[in-house]
């Protein structure tokens, strides 16, 4: 799953919420929608909420690190919960929505077309019939494709605002959606192989590079070592695990006894890798600092290619913590486009760097003792 680089679409999702309860919605193109119901939701964030709060109108909001359209919903008497699958400050962070019935539901539009299927279908089956399902986002987001993302049970979708290259778009539910609500029903299985023959692997919408085997991890899974340069029962950490590809090529690789710890931000990729991986040690979290060594390997296809401009940071905090995190005679393995200054990057903070593999396109550098 990729957020969308600014605010700007929560921004614009919050004038309409604030429009509509002064009575003024409508003022963008489309149809107006000045009214919202109650349910017997008792979600509020991630606190539990006052006596007061059960008693107003309820709303989720998912996956929008942002919290303008939070503040507004609730700045207009909406008690709100905000659900994102990354994780992020003042939210629930699950693999799937947090249960219970809401007057509305907000999905903010992600990159990947089926990825926003599967949230509306989740929005749908969290509110009743008559309530709102709301769907916002930018135009380079594909927000312009978005009646062909509701499912079936809501009304036909009407824009309700158009502003700033963004816009907020509204359905009824009159049913239940057609998919049983839970992340099961949206599995996609893909066959990989990072040279030790094809094998099934369990995706979900959103993740990277989802049914597939990306270039640049394959890469990687090729460059890892054997015994003896590995040792025995190997410790591997998998630095933004994804659905766990490169912990599960490292582990083959070094043979009985290896352990590996997943790491990522994202609870549905590691919902992903506890199907494919299921002996592996699972951590949601960022930095290093969300796990303890020592480790004998470290590997990592980091994402800094989340947004529309590359990002570095991860790379950083990655070069920053891994040395504490390694074993005396321990290796960081990691790949990144060969444009990148990634070499530079670990020289700051290792003694020992080279390109491990390279192709027309990646580079796989090592890295070991730390400065």
């Amino acid at each position: 799953m990729t957020p969308p680089d600014d605010d700007t679409p929560s921004r614009v999702a919050a004038e309409w919420a604030r429009a509509r309860a002064t009575g003024l919605a409508g003022t963008g193109r489309g149809q107006a929608d000045t009214g919202h119901r109650g349910a017997d939701s008792r979600h509020r964030g991630a606190t539990t909420p006052s006596a007061a709060a059960l008693d107003r109108p309820t709303a989720l909001v998912m996956g929008d690190p942002s919290s303008d359209l939070a503040r507004a919903l609730e700045e207009s008497g909406l008690a709100t919960t905000r659900w994102h699958r990354f994780v992020s400050p003042g939210q629930v962070c699950t693999s799937w929505p947090p249960g219970g019935r809401f007057g509305e539901a907000w999905v903010r539009m992600p990159r990947a077309g089926l990825e926003a299927t599967m949230l509306l279908h989740a929005a749908a089956a969290r509110v009743d019939d008559g309530g709102s399902v709301l769907l916002y986002g930018a135009v380079r987001d594909g927000i312009r494709a978005a009646a062909k993302r509701f499912p079936a049970g809501t009304t036909t979708p009407r824009t309700v605002l158009v502003k700033r290259r963004c816009r907020v778009v509204r359905a009824v539910r009159l049913a239940p959606p057609p998919r049983q609500d839970g992340l099961a029903a949206w599995e996609v299985s893909g066959a990989v192989d990072w040279g030790a023959g094809a094998r099934d692997w369990t995706f979900y919408p959103g993740v990277f590079a989802c049914g597939r085997l990306d270039p640049g991890t394959a890469l990687l899974a090729r460059a890892i070592p054997t015994p003896p340069a590995l040792p025995a029962a190997c410790r591997i950490l998998d630095f933004g695990a994804g659905t766990g590809v490169l912990a599960a090529a490292a582990m083959e690789k070094a043979g009985t006894g290896a352990t590996a710890q997943l790491l990522d931000p994202d609870a549905i990729s590691l919902a992903a890798a506890a199907r494919n991986l299921p002996s592996a040690r699972r951590t949601l979290g960022r930095g290093t600092g969300a796990v303890e060594g020592p480790f004998d390997l470290i590997v990592s296809n980091p994402p800094v290619h989340a947004g529309r401009r590359d990002d570095l940071r991860p790379v950083e905090e990655l070069a920053a913590g891994a040395p504490g995190l390694l074993a005396p005679d321990g290796r960081v393995l990691l790949v990144a486009l060969r444009k990148l200054p990634v070499g530079d990057l670990l020289r700051r903070r290792f003694r020992q760097v080279r390109e491990a593999a390279a192709d027309g396109s990646f580079r796989v550098w090592e890295a070991s003792r730390g400065r």
